[in-house]
């Protein structure tokens, strides 16, 4: 018995796919209805929406496109993509278009269902019609063949993350999340040492990592935890209660369809609140961002160099920590990487190609605007690598041919031994579009906030290096690399991160070097020497990364530059081994693979924290340590600060550092920061107190020094010593003074 692919239906026969598509849509509006007369059947509206919304929309613009036998992973990427974008650009035009014609509330149940369905018959029509011809896959590839043995346990491996985090949040007990992520390292280990993991399971496991190590965070409290997703949810909640997006409120963020279109979409059709779309559905999306680099790289190197990258980029500590708090960009990175795949795919047709990578630049241009300034100023100089050493003068030709292995091969041309006609696929015109769609958005929308920021930091910068140059500021970047790590053991942490760094370097030289082994595609290349530039301008130029945070750049930097640290390391392996025969008679130094698959699970047990949890050494880890000061909040905070903003009254709302977040979500225009003096606050005001500042008795006092924020506690009494406690729930309070 031979059952087709689902994650392919692009590549079924017309027939086939015409009866699956109406079945689907029929059993959706189905479930659907069922549930608006009270009928509601556990999970299946939120499942059939999830997929309808996340799959369906791409999979018949791919087809529309008539593009077939991409592979599964090629196929699963582009359709969730293009269904994001036709998801955000739906929302926008409803939100423009339905005022228009009288209906206030563009943003309700009702007329988005109405109009996601109809958009869907519209694309499903067209790629009925373009692609009527097509007859489907001449090959088994568009049917599921027999998973191997270690498909069930890679599969299972989010669901232990989900369980981890319930006993977590419920009992306080870490032990099955610190087991999580050790069964993640041995994951690694078994493929740089060729066991029990086949290639073929290569993609299952990389997104099975991926959203374990999502969900091992995402899912700590039953509310959002973090720093900038509570303005995030903000702004989302200012969207579904009008029913309405207003695109004048003066916020970066509110630009950003991302958030302010698609978390609504999800969480009406899906009947969610926001908190689970942005607990769940994105981390589900976000972990389709590693398989992306996997293949990319896959697709130049090979399977096992394309699953080390990926694990690389995953265990770097952004990826399911900071990256938890930015939704907007989890969707934007997703962009950026389907837009390398399309950068770096020479056979595909040239109007296919453009569309894709038109379509993919504006999502990212309305998921995320740092994201975007930082691809659009990578653009430019990558071009001019690609096409400067066609136009040299004559002359300088000529000088440079006098010089031994000068010119006599283009270190960024396409690698091999047969030549092959040149394919470019990062073109002027592509770079203007680009420049121009994202003028136009960051300039028009949130009355042009977006524009403002990145021209800011750029006065910054300018100030810092040319007129300010006797009082320069250090760089961020600098001071996390010269400044003091708590314990040895963090200090050796740092040195492992250098190392890493050291090595992208060694990759990047080495794949410009060994053109014919590393047949990495020369936009590839170009784009990635842009970005290890950028990485260097992180440490040594004032307010550049700090703009981001650096760990944030490094992590950016990785889409594309992690494929070069696995090469660093093979390179520098063959090099020891050439000179030291005998290495391989060395335990667990076999290959380079093996040798590179143990450094890099001793980053990730760096990164997750595993090692600090075990010697008890400065524990970091969101997951494993349940007793610090962070960004995450109990039911009864939120229950405080809901209280709180409800009666409100438009006074000053004073809160420390870290509780200033969760009032954010609520209300971002009265909370204030505790000053270091108490006398200073107002009269007639309201003091803010967490689970944290009522058990520790302290609160947190922030200070920006250069481009480092640093933190102080102080005995919490001071600040409420005449005034008046006005709520308690044992888990905050509110004081009046």
């Amino acid at each position: 018995m031979h059952l087709l692919n689902p994650f392919r239906m692009n590549d079924w026969d017309n027939r086939t796919f015409f009866w699956a598509f109406q079945a689907f849509q029929v059993a959706f509006v189905a479930v659907v209805c069922l549930s608006l007369v009270g009928y509601h059947i556990p999970i299946a509206r939120e499942v059939l929406a999830l997929l309808y919304l996340t799959f369906l929309p791409g999979l018949l613009v791919l087809k529309a496109l008539r593009l077939h036998n991409l592979g599964t992973v090629e196929t699963t990427l582009y359709s969730v993509g293009l269904s994001l974008a036709v998801l955000m650009l739906t929302g926008l035009a409803a939100n423009v278009v339905y005022p228009l014609i009288g209906y206030a509330r563009p943003f309700s149940f009702a007329i988005l269902f109405i109009t996601i369905v109809a958009v869907v018959q519209v694309l499903f029509y067209l790629a009925l019609v373009r692609d009527r011809e097509y007859a489907g896959a001449s090959s088994a590839g568009a049917e599921i063949s027999i998973p191997p043995p270690a498909a069930p346990l890679l599969a299972l491996l989010p669901f232990f993350a989900i369980i981890g985090t319930h006993l977590r949040n419920e009992y306080h007990m870490v032990t099955l999340l610190f087991l999580l992520l050790v069964l993640l390292a041995v994951i690694g280990l078994a493929v740089g040492f060729d066991r029990l993991i086949p290639p073929s399971c290569y993609p299952l496991a990389v997104y099975a990592i991926a959203l374990s190590l999502l969900y091992h965070t995402s899912l700590i409290s039953e509310y959002i935890w973090g720093y900038d997703i509570h303005h995030e949810l903000h702004l989302i909640n200012s969207v579904l209660v009008p029913g309405l997006w207003d695109m004048t409120i003066p916020y970066n963020t509110n630009g950003m369809l991302s958030i302010v279109a698609l978390v609504p979409i999800y969480s009406l059709i899906c009947d969610l609140d926001p908190v689970w779309v942005l607990k769940i559905i994105y981390p589900l999306i976000f972990a389709l961002v590693p398989l992306g680099v996997y293949r990319a790289v896959e697709k130049q190197t090979n399977a096992k160099v394309g699953f080390l990258s990926a694990f690389f980029f995953v265990s770097f500590f952004t990826f399911y920590t900071e990256m938890i708090s930015l939704a907007r960009q989890q969707i934007a990175e997703l962009f950026l990487v389907l837009t390398i795949l399309v950068l770096i795919d020479k056979s595909m047709a040239r109007s296919s190609r453009a569309f894709l990578m038109v379509t993919f630049g504006f999502a990212m241009i309305v998921s995320h605007y740092g994201l975007s300034y930082i691809y659009l100023f990578s653009l430019v100089p990558a071009w001019l690598l690609l096409i400067l050493p066609e136009h040299l003068p004559s002359r300088i030709k000529g000088m440079l041919r006098g010089i031994p292995d000068a010119l006599a091969h283009d270190p960024l041309a396409p690698g091999g031994a047969a030549p092959r006609p040149e394919v470019r696929t990062l073109v002027l015109p592509y770079i203007l579009v680009f420049a121009i769609l994202t003028y136009l958005w960051y300039s028009t929308v949130a009355e042009g906030t977006a524009f403002a920021t990145i021209a800011g930091i750029g006065d910054k910068i300018w100030t810092t290096l040319f007129i300010q140059t006797h009082s320069a500021t250090p760089a961020q970047g600098m001071q996390i690399l010269t400044g003091q790590s708590a314990t040895p053991l963090h200090s050796l942490a740092k040195v492992v991160h250098i190392a890493t760094q050291g090595l992208i370097a060694v990759g990047l030289l080495a794949a410009l070097a060994k053109r014919g082994r590393w047949r990495i595609e020369p936009e590839y290349l170009a784009v990635s020497l842009v970005f290890l530039l950028i990485n260097v301008a992180g440490i040594v130029v004032p307010f550049f990364a700090s703009s981001l945070n650096t760990s944030r750049l490094y992590h950016i930097t990785l889409l594309l530059l992690a494929p070069f640290a696995i090469i660093g390391g093979i390179t520098l392996y063959e090099a020891v081994a050439g000179r030291l025969r005998a290495i391989s008679a060395v335990p667990f130094m076999g290959t380079a693979y093996q040798a590179l698959s143990l450094f890099f699970v001793v980053f990730l047990l760096f990164n997750s924290g595993v090692i600090y949890q075990v010697v008890g050494d400065s524990p970091t880890s969101m997951a494993l340590e349940t007793t610090g000061d962070k960004p995450v909040f109990n039911g009864k905070e939120v229950q405080g600060a809901r209280w709180l903003l409800s009666e409100g009254n438009q006074r000053p709302i004073y809160v420390d550092g870290m509780r200033w977040w969760l009032l954010l979500g609520f209300d971002p225009g009265h909370q204030r920061y505790l000053p270091a003096n108490a006398s200073l606050i107002e009269p007639n005001s309201y003091t803010y107190f967490g689970t944290y500042n009522l058990v520790r008795e302290d609160i947190r006092l922030e200070a920006q020094k250069n481009t480092v924020t640093t933190a102080m506690y102080v005995d919490a009494g001071l600040f409420v010593e005449n005034q008046n406690r006005i709520y308690d729930n044992a888990g905050s309070a509110v004081y009046y003074r």
